[in-house]
Order: C-alpha cells, then sequence, then structure tokens
C-alpha cells in the first residue's frame, strides 16, 4: 500500500499506545486514522458516544497531538468505525458519514460517531477505485475529505471576490409564507437549545435570549436567525401555523439540554413573509462546500453540488448555503434591467 500517496506517513510502532495495531498521520492536516485491536474496541463500544469513550479518544489525540481521529477495526463480516473531532472545523458525524456515505451506518455528533459497513459492502465500493486494501480505502477518503472541497470563511470570501459576486444572479424569496419563534417563547432566558438544520445535521446548541429566533422553512427544516437580520428580511405577523395547511415534510422540533426532552414547534410559531428589498445573490455549487459564518458562533454550513451558495446583496459577508429543492421552491430570479 502507497500511502504516500494519499499524503500520509506511518507512524513509527514501538511508541503506539496499547491497543493500536497501526497509525497513519495525514501530513496537511491534524488527522490521525488508526486499526485498532481489543481490549481497546471493547472500551470504546462500551462507552460509545458516552463521556468514557470520549476520554480514551482524548487520551489517543492527546498522545497523536491531533485534532480530527479515526479508528478501524473489524467484527466478524463487518468493519467498525469511530470518529472524533475537538474542532468545529470538522463535525465527527459528517466526516464520518462522507467516509462510508450510502453504503454505510453511522450515528453521532459533532464531537464522536460511530459507523458499521459490510465488508462485502466496502469491497464493491473499492473495486471501481482501483484499491485491494481496506485501510488504502480509508487514507484515500480521508485525503478526499480534505480536498476534494472548497472551504469559505465568510469574512473573507465576500471582501476578496467582490466583483464575482457582482457578477452572479440575483433573487429574491417568493412572496410565500414562512415561520419564526423566539427562543424566549420556547424556554427561559438563558436555558439551552439544540437544533438540526439540513447543513448542519450534527445539530448546533446556544443559549436561549432577546436576539435569537428559530425560522421554519418550507420543509420544515429550521435554522436559527439573528433578530435584526430577521427584521431587514422579513414582515412578522400575527398568523399561527398550521402544519398541515403549510404541508410539511418533516414536523419542527428542537432539544432543551436542561430538560433532556424535545419540543414541537409549529404551536408557538408566527407566520412570517419575506421583504422585497431583501435580495441575494446566488451561484449553484459543483463541488461539495463548506461555509464558516463570519460571527464565528457558528459552525460551517454544508452544500453538496446542485446546492446553492448564497450571498445577502446588503452584507458581502452573509454567506450561507440553501439545498437546491428548497432553493427553486423558495427564490425567483430577478430581471436584470
Amino acid at each position: 500500500m502507497n500511502i504516500q500517496k494519499y499524503g500520509f506517513c506511518e507512524l513509527n510502532r514501538d511508541t503506539l499506545p496499547e491497543g493500536i495495531k497501526v497509525a497513519y498521520r495525514y501530513e496537511k492536516e491534524s488527522i490521525v486514522v488508526a486499526s485498532i485491536e481489543e481490549p481497546l474496541t471493547n472500551q470504546l463500544v462500551e462507552g460509545v458516544l458516552e463521556e468514557e469513550g470520549l476520554g480514551i479518544a482524548r487520551i489517543l489525540q492527546m498522545h497523536f497531538s491531533c485534532h480530527y481521529l479515526l479508528l478501524v477495526w473489524s467484527v466478524q463480516e463487518e468493519l467498525q468505525l469511530m470518529a472524533f473531532s475537538d474542532e468545529k472545523r470538522v463535525r465527527a458525524y459528517e466526516f464520518l458519514d462522507y467516509i462510508i456515505s450510502d453504503f454505510g451506518l453511522v450515528k453521532g455528533n459533532a464531537k464522536c460517531a460511530s459507523g458499521r459497513v459490510s465488508i462485502i459492502y466496502l469491497r464493491v465500493q473499492m473495486s471501481g477505485m482501483d484499491i485491494g486494501d481496506d485501510m488504502e480505502y480509508f487514507l484515500s477518503m480521508c485525503q478526499n475529505y480534505f480536498e476534494v472541497c472548497d472551504w469559505i470563511e465568510a469574512s473573507k470570501y465576500g471582501l476578496d471576490h467582490e466583483k464575482d459576486i457582482a457578477s452572479m444572479d440575483c433573487f429574491e424569496k417568493k412572496r410565500i409564507p414562512w415561520a419564526f419563534v423566539k427562543t424566549t417563547d420556547i424556554v427561559p432566558l438563558g436555558e439551552h437549545i439544540t437544533l438540526r438544520s439540513l447543513e448542519n445535521e450534527s445539530g448546533i446548541t446556544f443559549v436561549s435570549n432577546e436576539d435569537t429566533y428559530i425560522m421554519i422553512g418550507c420543509r420544515g427544516e429550521i435554522y436559527d436567525i439573528k433578530k435584526d437580520k430577521f427584521l431587514c428580511t422579513y414582515d412578522a405577523s400575527e398568523e399561527s401555523m398550521d402544519v398541515f395547511e403549510q404541508m410539511l415534510d418533516f414536523l419542527p422540533e428542537v432539544y432543551l439540554e436542561e430538560r433532556n426532552s424535545y419540543v414541537m414547534l409549529d404551536e408557538l410559531a408566527k407566520l412570517c413573509y419575506p421583504k422585497r428589498d431583501a435580495k441575494i445573490y446566488a451561484t449553484q455549487l459543483t463541488n461539495r462546500t463548506k461555509v464558516f459564518p463570519a460571527d464565528g458562533n457558528q459552525e460551517y454550513y454544508l452544500g453538496r453540488p446542485g446546492d446553492y451558495l448564497a450571498i445577502r446583496q446588503d452584507d458581502l459577508t452573509d454567506l450561507y448555503i440553501i439545498q437546491e429543492d428548497i432553493f427553486i421552491r423558495t427564490y425567483e430570479k430577478i430581471k436584470k434591467g
């Protein structure tokens, strides 16, 4: 296996912690990929997604001096994986989902994720890739994750590409109803709220406050929005949301960390309507793309080929991702001239 082909180097086996068979470091990013054995696998499985499992991972990350860790081991006819991340730049769930997308099972969150895949399915996937070794597959996919992707820092991109953005098509939202909920209508000030959006499957957690609202889109998708941005973009109403009339694909809900419970948002939500002067530039993505918001408080938006990169016309540092089907349903192109 030519690991240099994928930008990896093998770590000295004499210095590896107990339970690690072999480990590889990616030279361009802070990630280590390792094959592990019992009893380490048992400790990880028993503590999966719990503090015990995270504790073991943190010890290994400290040993390897890495921010991202991918562990692989075999159980009968399956390969099992665990991914760990201690930076917002990479979400463990999203990373592992990319590695075994379409043919593996993945669960987890931003810090820790576990997955399993049939060795037979993996070999079928490898057959069209000129790869003959399981570990080689994982090294190649790790390289792809970091290199076959556009990474956009919103605070810099809008200013550095002002002319390119101005040449993009301009759009405005169709005058169809959206819905919103004030976070303080869900829980009292200071309580934590976790929501999962279409562009962040792992979810983000923030504190309920007067300045943060939650938007509900045409499919039932949710995302957070600052009060001033909401007031600039939408006209609020006192009309209540009706999930049957809105024909949502799924019901909007958030998780309350302190109460360990979920809250449905439809009964709390009020309708709002896009203002005509709230316009965006937009272009369809050809590559997998991450957008890191300018305020630095959120994790990244994830876009896939076909989705849209959107930039507010009145603030070129406000960039975000809109899924293709939602964009088509909710935006219309503004004719030039």
